[in-house]
């Protein structure tokens, strides 16, 4: 146990999230946390490879809490962002989940680069992004021709991808009817959060939508009847945020908590109000389209939206004088028929 102990803390750098939690950076550059069944798989890879027993259950949890220790005992704090981080109000980086690849927004432009700074939370059921590619046409018609909608539709679902990049900020839930919900939901949701199950199953309780949202960016449900109403003050409440317990290996470890809240996608057989903030969408067909031009246009938007939302915190600043957060929003219409 000890040999393995000495390996963990040779190949990985310990340190704690801004909620508190004890993370391990691996070779690969993701930030796992040690409490977790990624982490519990890196440990019994590490132990094969070096040909080390696995510890059993009493000392795989005392290995467990010298990491711990050894976290807090390090006094490094950051944060640990899934797919996308905001290191300041004119800069926006997103997770490719592929070797130390990430792109950066900045001003009105993007472009991809290797950062070493930010540790990105890369859950084993994420799968990477494509290299984006500058757009030939932008992405409302790209999202226009793929589903064979209207503009304003399209303009919708375009506005609700870009916020939803942005980590802090709460877009309405995007409910997405018609013949072609499911697969259009599922390429929606592909856009900037690929996985390799098309759509959940709709959870029965907060605690499973919950846990779904640790190691997701985008959540995408196929409904099927009607919404409960557990199921309703769930999704709401995830939408601007839900306090979230963090999965843990080592059930004698003591409880932790954290807030989340994501971009939520929910495909439904017929036009449903899962709260008053959301979005309606018809879409009867789902063709194909090429997806590394739709993320790079995606990202030209989002780049945009950045820089205006910033330059309009600015004025507000220098005719209130009082600050306000660089986040965009976007107008939703009336929930249901």
């Amino acid at each position: 146990m000890k040999a393995l102990l000495n390996l963990v803390a040779a190949r990985t750098q310990l340190f704690l999230s801004l909620d508190n939690q004890s993370h391990a950076t691996l070779p690969s550059a993701a930030a796992t946390p040690i409490y977790s069944e990624d982490f519990f798989v890196f440990l019994n890879q590490l132990a094969d490879t070096q040909q080390i027993d696995i510890p059993n259950v009493n000392a795989l949890g005392f290995l467990l809490r010298k990491l711990d220790a050894l976290a807090h005992a390090s006094g490094r704090v950051q944060a640990v962002p899934l797919r996308t981080f905001q290191p300041d109000p004119q800069t926006l980086l997103l997770d490719l989940h592929d070797d130390f690849d990430v792109v950066e927004l900045t001003g009105k432009s993007w472009k991809l680069t290797s950062n070493l700074d930010t540790q990105f939370l890369r859950p084993s059921g994420n799968l990477p992004l494509p290299a984006p590619e500058p757009a030939l046409h932008d992405l409302v018609t790209q999202l226009s021709k793929m589903f064979q909608i209207e503009n304003g539709p399209a303009q919708q679902i375009a506005d609700w991808l870009a916020v939803s990049l942005l980590p802090d900020a709460q877009p309405p839930v995007l409910v997405i009817t018609g013949n072609a919900r499911d697969e259009a939901a599922s390429k929606i949701r592909k856009i900037i959060d690929p996985v390799p199950q098309p759509l959940f199953p709709m959870p029965h309780n907060a605690n499973q939508l919950g846990q779904l949202a640790l190691s997701n960016r985008i959540l995408a449900f196929a409904l099927y009847g009607n919404l409960t109403k557990c199921r309703q003050r769930a999704l709401s409440t995830l939408s601007t945020g839900m306090t979230v317990k963090l999965k843990e290996v080592n059930k004698r470890h003591a409880a932790r908590f954290t807030k989340v809240a994501r971009p939520i996608i929910i495909a439904s057989e017929e036009k449903v109000e899962v709260c008053r903030h959301q979005i309606t969408v018809e879409i009867n067909h789902a063709g194909q389209g090429d997806h590394p031009q739709i993320l790079g246009a995606l990202l030209t938007l989002a780049a945009q939206l950045l820089h205006r939302a910033h330059q309009q915190a600015i004025e507000t600043i220098w005719q209130t004088g009082k600050p306000t957060s660089p986040i965009a929003t976007i107008q939703s219409d009336p929930p249901g028929p």
